[in-house]
């Protein structure tokens, strides 16, 4: 089976994951069960815009002489992907052209307190992790946000780069 086909069932299987546990959410009443089914469904929708890139991906380099449609979400030439563009690959997202450099003394200034927004850097990519629950009140566990964690990231999270392929890119390191 081709990658494509693998990537079209496993989204085909969180959508279908997804619908169940919305209509579970609405007819539940428990609290506690609800925040474990959100926490679902957010996982879910991660995975499926991972997996969107992904399938995008493939199709455009399976095609790539052929033009896509305008409203294709993989056409990088479409309006609405004008500023975001898939990775190459997903061992070295490279962020658009467009987006600022920064510094590691500017980076340090993306802490999350205070209302700013909170960045860190990986493999010389700044991502946002504002509004990510895994950093929460801009740490993560006692990682504080503003700061590069090349390291700590292939410490702990060697191999799994869907993790980044989550987060909102916003630069490149200095």
């Amino acid at each position: 089976m081709q990658n494509t086909d693998l990537l079209r069932l496993q989204l085909n299987h969180l959508v279908t994951q997804a619908r169940h546990d919305i209509y579970t959410l609405s007819t539940l009443n428990d609290s506690s069960k609800k925040q474990q089914i959100l926490q679902r469904l957010w996982d879910a929708l991660s995975s499926i815009h991972f997996l969107s890139e992904l399938l995008a991906n493939e199709i455009l380099h399976l095609q790539p002489k052929q033009q896509l449609p305008n409203h294709y979400p993989g056409n990088l030439n479409s309006p609405q992907n004008s500023v975001i563009s898939p990775s190459p690959t997903l061992n070295s997202p490279t962020p658009p052209q467009n987006q600022r450099t920064f510094t590691i003394q500017e980076l340090s200034t993306y802490d999350g307190k205070n209302g700013r927004p909170a960045y860190v850097a990986v493999n010389g990519i700044v991502y946002d992790v504002t509004n990510n629950r895994a950093w929460a009140a801009a740490t993560h566990f006692a990682l504080s946000a503003g700061k590069d964690y090349t390291k700590e990231f292939a410490s702990c999270h060697a191999g799994q780069q869907s993790i980044l392929a989550t987060l909102p890119v916003v630069g490149r390191l200095a």
